[in-house]
């Protein structure tokens, strides 16, 4: 494996490497409690002559602050969707956080940690916390580059009350199980309703569906996610269990939903494993940070 400690900024080898340099950092902020996917630091990752996978990135609390401040951290690639899960730092205040990725020979991808805040940070409001990436994990070849790198530091906000949503399933959820055939199309395996709370207008900017049947990815064939009669395409993980759709209206904002309204979100497909008979398939929302808003 390869774990970016080196100095310089210069590219990798033509044969194989990965360079690591600091992209446009977020402004030092607030992070208001509850907050989830609040971006602290940036990093562009570029690729040599070979392709190089990123088996995850190690990262650091640090400031004037303590660990409690955060309910997860998140590895968010450049279009916003979520690589891997959420995860909660050890004992010597790091994680590890992404699945593995491949930065494609002689191309660049810029990534963003992100912190979701714990729900109640009432006793903690005014401390001062980064996130700093330590080490670049590679499959294999160098990692190039001045580490760590330090992104922004928020100060802990324990008052300013966010946009609320609820969600439940929605009537286009089958909400029990059912036998398909192998061969059936547009199948909808999962809905559920995201409302807007009555305190201001929300972006719904992305979903992600966790698949916890025994079928696999290759069993499922032209996956969609229907946002409001729109069908939007999905990416699916590494482990083939997580497919996620982003909404790209609004200049990438999302889909705008208006107080106290509501919208419709469904994921469907065909069921093509020729080998599939007797597996399940079980779309759900694992958690609420699923769910971008």
């Amino acid at each position: 494996t390869g774990t970016g400690t080196g100095t310089g900024t210069t590219p990798p080898p033509a044969g194989t490497g990965l360079s690591v340099a600091a992209a446009t950092q977020p402004a030092n902020s607030i992070a208001p409690q509850s907050a989830s996917r609040l971006p602290f630091t940036k990093v562009t990752l570029t690729a040599g002559g070979s392709d190089v996978t990123v088996n995850n990135i190690t990262v650091e609390r640090i400031g004037l602050g303590v660990d409690a401040n955060f309910a997860g951290i998140v590895l968010v690639d450049e279009n916003g969707a979520q690589i891997g899960i959420a995860k909660t730092l050890n004992s010597d205040h790091k994680v590890s956080v992404g699945d593995p990725f491949v930065v494609k020979a002689g191309t660049s991808k810029t990534v963003t940690i992100a912190g979701n805040m714990a729900a109640d940070n009432s006793t903690r409001a005014g401390q001062v916390i980064g996130l700093a990436v330590n080490s670049i994990n590679t499959a294999s070849g160098t990692v190039a580059g001045t580490l760590p790198i330090t992104g922004a530091y928020h100060t802990i906000n324990a008052t300013l009350s966010l946009g609320t949503a609820a969600m439940s399933e929605s009537s286009f959820d089958p909400d029990s199980a059912v036998t398909k055939n192998i061969g059936d199309t547009s199948y909808k395996f999962a809905g559920a309703r995201i409302q807007a709370g009555s305190a201001e207008k929300i972006y719904v900017s992305s979903i992600r569906w966790n698949q916890t049947g025994s079928a696999g990815a290759n069993d499922l064939g032209n996956l969609v996610v229907n946002a409001n009669g729109t069908d939007y395409p999905v990416t699916v993980s590494a482990d083939g269990k997580y497919f996620t759709a982003l909404f790209s209206d609004n200049g990438g904002k999302g889909i705008l939903v208006d107080k106290g309204l509501s919208i419709d979100v469904y994921i469907k497909g065909d069921i093509v494993g020729s080998s599939a008979a007797g597996r399940t398939v079980e779309f759900d929302i694992y958690k609420a940070t699923d769910v971008v808003i």
